[in-house]
């Protein structure tokens, strides 16, 4: 591989990491910048050809990590000063990226099956975010507590959400980080490499950071090796059942993206009850405008996803 190519795919890599932003699919950047179905099949193929596989997934992992700590540190800081505002840039990218989803549901005619479904998928996501508010609030259950006394339970917890994310990442539309967030996860994880009690700055937390990121990113790599095909041949199978449940699953989120423990600081105390009015109107043009800019970009991703399968059955012609 050419030095230049080398650096250009690290770039293009570097469009995954902002799957780091809650309501950022890393699957929708891909297609955007051409190399979605390069990763799933690097992915898939990593057993059958290891040596051509990694060569190829290198320079994109390499990208995907650096773009993610700089977006991981810059939504930890958002949080902490405009959480509203922050919080509906991601409802906005979000809101942005159903017709990646919608595209798929297109000859579907809703029955009360197919309403049933889109039900329960809200539902379960909503009520991912509400249950670790009410946990927070009840003092049944600290992520962020756990994190930090390192207790046994949230290893398990980390690499369910590091497999969970992960496996979302296959589905374009779908953020990973969006589930972290929704489950109250993402500012726990975040807070392992940023802030006053994480590794960096508390050695005491080293061996647990360490050990908390290993089961990280166990559950990634677990994710994406285990459900790449899985996903593929769910989607072969019952592909509007899944994408019913998806699409369901994006609108609870919605909700879940403004209730969840992240939200409620350590006095147990709402952080909108803290916001100033200036925020709420941030708030709101924030929404609309990343919603805007990532309905058609999407819109774009979509064109070049319709384009792949043109090109691949024009080549042959050519020759």
């Amino acid at each position: 591989m050419k030095i230049k190519n080398w650096f250009l795919d690290v770039l293009k890599g570097g469009s995954l990491g902002l799957g780091m932003i809650p309501g950022v699919s890393a699957g929708t950047m891909g297609l955007i910048v051409g190399i979605y179905d390069r990763l799933i099949t690097g992915i898939a193929n990593l057993k059958k050809e290891f040596k051509k596989s990694l060569i190829s997934l290198i320079p994109l992992g390499i990208g995907a990590v650096m773009s993610a700590v700089i977006c991981m540190l810059g939504v930890n800081y958002g949080l902490d000063y405009a959480p509203f505002a922050i919080i509906s840039l991601f409802a906005g990218l979000i809101i942005g990226s159903l017709p990646v989803i919608t595209k798929e549901l297109k000859g579907v005619k809703p029955n009360v099956k197919s309403v049933v479904v889109v039900v329960i998928g809200a539902v379960f996501a909503a009520g991912i975010g509400i249950l670790s508010a009410v946990a927070k609030l009840n003092n049944w259950g600290n992520f962020e507590a756990a994190f930090i006394a390192g207790d046994w339970w949230i290893y398990i917890a980390v690499f369910a959400a590091g497999f969970i994310a992960a496996m979302a990442c296959i589905i374009p539309g779908i953020s990973g980080a969006m589930l972290l967030f929704v489950a109250g996860l993402y500012d726990p994880c975040v807070h392992i490499f940023v802030g006053e009690n994480s590794i960096i700055h508390n050695s005491a937390r080293l061996v647990s950071g360490i050990f908390l990121t290993l089961s990280l990113l166990v559950g990634i790599a677990a994710g994406f090796i285990l459900t790449s095909k899985l996903m593929k041949s769910l989607l072969a199978k019952h592909h509007d059942g899944t994408y019913l449940a998806v699409f369901g699953f994006i609108l609870g989120s919605l909700v879940s993206m403004y209730v969840n423990q992240s939200m409620i600081n350590d006095s147990l105390v709402w952080k909108y009850t803290l916001v100033q009015p200036w925020e709420w109107v941030l708030g709101i043009v924030l929404l609309v405008g990343f919603a805007v800019l990532f309905f058609f970009l999407s819109k774009l991703a979509l064109k070049k996803q319709a384009a792949i399968p043109q090109k691949e059955e024009t080549e042959p012609a050519s020759k």
